[in-house]
């Protein structure tokens, strides 16, 4: 769902993100450095484990979520088996200290959209979001085309 702010510059419309970490550090570092603004994105949730993320997704709707791969309970890659259910046009990213083909694999089983190595600085993760709003704006320009 997507998340919308007016103030006196006027309306400005922004993806909603749930982040997902069991590593609390890693997590609430990641929402208190990245430059939400600047990316376009509001937090709606954050997630210790995947039960818990999978509870937001369902919840709040985000437009995106950002998920490390190892997590408690539930891992990233059963999250996301799971959000594809429930969610299926959600956009995924994970977050992984894990530089293994294999979990790359099983994320583009899931039509994941980027793999993100950690560790990642902020300005990265805020560069990569910008990057996916003008993809996701570049289909949305490209399917008004088509209609």
């Amino acid at each position: 769902m997507t998340a919308v702010r007016e103030d006196n510059q006027g309306i400005t419309m922004y993806y909603t993100i749930v982040v997902a970490d069991d590593e609390e550090e890693i997590r609430r570092s990641l929402i208190r450095k990245v430059d939400w603004d600047e990316a376009g994105f509001r937090v709606v949730g954050e997630a210790e484990n995947g039960i818990e993320a999978l509870e937001l997704v369902e919840k709040l709707e985000p437009d995106l979520l950002l998920t490390d791969l190892k997590m408690p309970f539930v891992s990233g890659i059963e999250l996301a088996r799971q959000v594809r259910e429930i969610r299926p046009t959600m956009q995924i990213v994970f977050l992984s200290g894990y530089d293994d083909f294999t979990y790359a694999q099983q994320a583009i089983q899931y039509n994941i959209i980027s793999y993100m190595l950690k560790p990642i600085s902020a300005k990265e993760v805020t560069e990569e979001l910008k990057k996916f709003i003008k993809k996701w704006k570049r289909s949305f320009r490209s399917l008004r085309h088509m209609t």
